[in-house]
């Protein structure tokens, strides 16, 4: 049975600015709120947060495409094997960044802590068995079962990735204060470094999907159709 896998990496980044004033969430207030030091109330703007989540992906199974077009789809290992089940997913991130953030509108500056959220997912992801072994009482459990170790890969991957996901952010962004002379510039500033650890990430998980998938697919699984169900047809 040969079987081709691939992770297909998109990226949908959606990030969004809030800038909020610190009233209320200091400990400083009234009066002496208003003439404190402009760092020292931006030093009370609540602590950057980042969080990290996984959206399970809901699998869909196809049964339409003949194996030569699934060959097609997929990336076959040998031209001796057909393509006879199939696992295409996208795995990549939604982010969203908010600021918490202060303006001194006579001075012309600003300063902001962030607040991260990112989303991570494999969807869509769907699940092909070549047309011509949809409901083939040996040949289609077994290429369900194979293909469905596939989709095990993408969502024990993000399950492990996004704790690790979260910590290299704080470490990237971290609880520091980003100042500029204006709120869009301390947001260009912080997007930047987002931008720059989630490029990490994305590459670090194409590479590793790749890694776990072509495990899967041995020379003895090629060989499991035959073996356990007789000569193809």
């Amino acid at each position: 049975m040969s079987v081709a896998s691939r992770a297909f990496v998109s990226l949908v980044a959606a990030s969004t600015v809030l800038a909020l004033a610190a009233c209320g969430r200091a400990p400083l207030d009234g009066v002496s709120a208003r003439f404190a030091p402009f760092e020292s109330r931006c030093a009370s703007l609540p602590d950057a947060t980042f969080e990290v989540t996984v959206v399970p992906a809901d699998v869909r199974e196809d049964y339409t495409l003949p194996y030569a077009e699934l060959a097609r789809l997929g990336v076959p290992s040998s031209p001796r094997h057909s393509t006879v089940g199939l696992t295409r997913a996208s795995f990549g991130y939604r982010s969203t960044l908010e600021l918490d953030g202060l303006e001194d509108t006579r001075a012309g500056r600003v300063c902001a802590r962030a607040r991260v959220r990112v989303e991570v997912s494999a969807a869509p992801m769907t699940v092909y068995v070549a047309r011509e072994y949809a409901g083939d009482a040996c040949r289609e459990p077994l290429i369900l079962e194979h293909e469905r170790r596939h989709v095990e890969v993408f969502g024990t991957y993000a399950a492990e990735i996004a704790p690790e996901l979260a910590r290299g952010l704080e470490a990237s962004i971290g609880n520091r204060l980003t100042y500029g002379s204006t709120m869009a510039g301390a947001q260009a500033s912080i997007k930047e470094a987002l931008d720059a650890e989630l490029g990490v990430f994305l590459a670090q998980a194409s590479d590793e999907l790749a890694r776990r998938n072509a495990a899967i697919d041995t020379a003895d699984e090629y060989e499991r159709l035959a073996r356990e169900c007789g000569p193809s047809r």
